[in-house]
């Protein structure tokens, strides 16, 4: 049987639609774009009506409709950051959006989630993707092609109840966010839903916004470091007669004239991986070889920002939930892994400015509130700095006695030991803050860490019992972001990083929130774990910093209800701290 739908391609019948859905709340929707990067159809639709919106032939005054309908409705639709991108561009924002794809990973029913596995799983249904790559920009599109746009709404409308009643199966209610516009058009209950499909419009603006990139210094930085490269390497071949850039050579070197214990590979070659040659570090011949492959790290960094920069910006992908923790990811590039010495190639444009903004210490401030450690909650609220309080408690000295090195070696403890790792662990851990203490050092740390923060010793007791019972452990973030974890370093990790993603995101929404009721123009260019990196114009930086510092202590208090949280913001034209 064929799906019934009206084809909309004159002005008379874009007054039919707005009759049709004027009393909505939300529609449900798609879009169809043409190979040349254009948006085709837009398919609208109620329980009752679908619509499919020729733009080729409606043109502006399809947009100008859009503009106008949307503003006032909430969105459903699958993987809507796609659609979002070419509605944003044409200046169509709706007033709330709900994804099919955000909810099924956060339900975590199936492990794939595109709209064929989401039809099949939820609703049985087979669905054929194959006209998805037809010609969109034919003058005449066939009646098939209009039926496939058709059904896309149809799915989602029919997934829609199914999976709002899923979500909102949770026993975490949050009374701030059951006032949002997102709660209140789709019946969102749950916490975390609510945050993330308020969060897929900023995906997808973030997406379109960019980041600034400095292309001459970029250029510049890459000769550098050739030369330094090229000079390295030939320096390395005059003195052992060995090709640096050649794994085989390099372990016949370090194995047969160094003596190195090295593993080997599957295929029986010895293994010069960076993971082990990290264990022989402070060896002369392994250090030049590291210090050649960072620079080549580096190098391919470089080139690979310079091949995705467009007039002066770079537009990564950012996958919204990138990890169980929801923590996000991105790619082509991923500008969430530049070194701390590269962040300077991103600079902002004439007359702006970039803000730099994260949480001071918050994932112990998250891990001292979800394990109860109450010495701990009560040194943040006294404003103590932990690492220094830390490093005073266990080595017997007065706070303001505390060198920078015992500082840092604090650092590692802290941060080390809320998830448990063992003496060793601490020993090798400490080594990437600058520290090198002995293993019978670690032991003591440890030990003494845990003899005064007794609460997170009773936390890693209770989840390996937990583990060694059930062979795994179900929890939630602050917030109620579900998470289930099979090994020990995951059950301590997801609830700790994934109530800091749930903090990030509430901030980036709030802040956004702000700058549109202040009237105050400001691009959301990055976000990294705990950071979140703003342009704006120069003139504007003070008022739009005092801002974002607000929002992000405002959502810090709402995560946190035992623990205060601080903001550091640092103001630059380039990406630097």
């Amino acid at each position: 049987m064929s799906l019934a739908y009206s084809y909309i391609t004159s002005h008379y019948g874009l007054s039919r639609v707005a009759k049709e859905l004027e009393g909505e709340l939300y529609l449900f929707l798609d879009t169809e774009t043409t190979s040349d990067d254009k948006i085709r159809l837009v398919q609208i639709g109620n329980y009752e009506h679908i619509f499919i919106l020729d733009l080729f032939d409606l043109r502006d005054a399809g947009i100008l409709f859009l503009r106008e309908l949307l503003s006032k409705k909430g969105i459903v639709g699958h993987n809507l950051k796609f659609d979002l991108k070419y509605l944003l561009k044409n200046g169509i924002e709706p007033y709330a959006v709900f994804d099919t794809l955000i909810a099924s990973q956060l339900i975590g029913e199936t492990d794939r989630h595109s709209l064929q596995y989401t039809a099949m799983h939820y609703l049985g249904e087979v669905i054929d993707k194959s006209l998805q790559l037809s010609n969109w920009g034919s003058q005449h599109l066939t009646e098939k092609q209009l039926e496939y746009a058709a059904l896309d709404v149809k799915i989602v409308r029919d997934l829609f109840p199914k999976m709002l009643e899923r979500l909102n199966g949770t026993s975490h209610e949050e009374p701030l966010l059951l006032k949002t516009r997102t709660a209140k058009v789709f019946g969102l209950k749950n916490p975390i839903a609510i945050i993330e499909m308020a969060f897929v419009i900023e995906t997808a603006k973030l997406e379109l916004n960019g980041i600034p990139v400095d292309q001459e210094y970029v250029e510049k930085k890459v000769k550098d470091l050739e030369k330094q490269r090229q000079r390295l390497v030939m320096n390395f071949i005059a003195k052992y007669r060995v090709d640096p850039m050649s794994s085989k050579q390099l372990g016949d070197l370090l194995t047969k004239r160094f003596h190195l214990d090295l593993p080997k590979t599957e295929k029986g070659h010895i293994s010069t991986d960076d993971k082990y040659l990290s264990d022989h570090s402070d060896h002369p011949v392994v250090k030049e070889i590291l210090e050649i492959r960072a620079i080549s790290k580096q190098l391919e960094k470089l080139k690979e920002i310079l091949g995705k920069t467009v007039k002066g910006r770079v537009y990564p992908e950012f996958k919204q939930i990138g990890a169980i923790t929801g923590r996000m990811s991105s790619q082509n590039p991923n500008v969430q892994n530049i070194p701390r010495d590269l962040r300077s190639i991103f600079k902002a444009p004439e007359g702006h400015t970039l803000l730099i903004a994260d949480f001071s210490q918050i994932e112990l401030r998250i891990a001292a509130e979800y394990v109860g450690e109450e010495k701990m909650i009560k040194a943040f609220k006294d404003g103590r700095d932990m690492h220094r309080y830390t490093s005073a408690l266990l080595l017997g000295k007065r706070e303001e006695e505390i060198t920078k090195e015992e500082r840092q070696l604090a650092k590692a403890v802290n941060f080390g030991l809320i998830y448990g790792i063992s003496a060793k662990g601490l020993m090798e851990y400490a080594k990437t803050y600058g520290v090198d203490i002995t293993l019978e050092e670690a032991q003591r740390l440890r030990e003494g860490f845990f003899e005064y923060f007794h609460g997170f010793k009773v936390w890693h007791d209770k989840v390996k019992e937990e583990l060694k019972k059930y062979k795994e452990v179900r929890g939630a973030t602050l917030l109620g972001r579900k998470y289930i974890a099979h090994t020990f370093p995951d059950a301590v990790n997801y609830p700790i990083q994934g109530s800091g993603a749930d903090l990030l995101k509430l901030s980036v929404l709030m802040f956004t929130a702000s700058l549109k009721a202040e009237g105050i123009e400001a691009k959301l260019v990055n976000l990294v774990h705990d950071e979140i990196v703003v342009e704006c114009k120069t003139e504007k930086a003070e008022k739009t910093g005092e801002i974002l510092k607000r929002e992000m202590i405002r959502a810090g208090s709402v995560v946190l209800k035992r623990v205060p949280v601080e903001v550091e913001i640092s103001v630059s034209d380039r990406w630097v701290k």
